[in-house]
């Protein structure tokens, strides 16, 4: 059972019989100070330093962040101080990307998120935002959580999952996220 619905359920037990969905919509920030471009993705390649094996290898982000750039999306790239180095190589292989570590909070990825084409990242709390944000999103699992239990949730929620994220090649993301972009850009999907 999703953790959502075991707590629904306690707090059904505790007689708060219904539990309304995430709502976001409260959440004001202004992201015209990040001068973004008109199509964007949004990257999240961090998360916890104590779950490494949480984490997809930075080479991959490097090329699916390519594969953005070419099909006309710019990478926005999300992380705190402990991903500096992995934005960076990221950064470096693809300098039309743009590099916003450590410069965010909980609601400027909020307003992020409204404006992002897509957002693509580990199994990671700026991930669960961009979803509740209802972004388009496709979320990195290994066997480190089950999806199951702790999955996004969202309007549009894309899960790949694998033993190892090191075993997760581009090309299975690349797909997922053309199919998530097709899906919700139609003839605006720019490829």
């Amino acid at each position: 059972m999703h953790t959502i619905e075991r707590q629904a359920e306690q707090l059904a037990a505790a007689g708060i019989p219904e539990t309304p969905a995430t709502d976001l919509s409260w959440v004001v920030a202004d992201a015209r100070r990040f001068e973004l471009p008109e199509h964007y993705a949004l990257l999240v390649p961090g998360g916890a330093a104590h779950r490494p094996g949480k984490r997809w290898p930075v080479q991959n982000f490097a090329e699916l962040a390519s594969w953005l750039n070419t099909s006309g999306y710019t990478p926005v790239l999300l992380g705190g101080k402990s991903e500096t180095s992995t934005l960076q190589t990221i950064a470096k292989a693809v300098p039309a990307a743009l590099n916003l570590r450590g410069m965010t909070s909980l609601s400027d990825i909020v307003a992020l998120a409204r404006g992002a084409a897509i957002a693509i990242g580990n199994d990671t709390g700026p991930m669960h935002v961009a979803a509740a944000s209802n972004c388009p999103t496709v979320v990195l699992f290994s066997d480190d959580s089950d999806p199951v239990l702790t999955a996004p949730r969202g309007g549009n929620v894309e899960i790949i999952q694998m033993n190892s994220l090191a075993d997760l090649g581009v090309d299975k993301v690349v797909a997922a996220a053309r199919r998530t972009l097709e899906t919700n850009l139609g003839p605006h999907f720019r490829e």
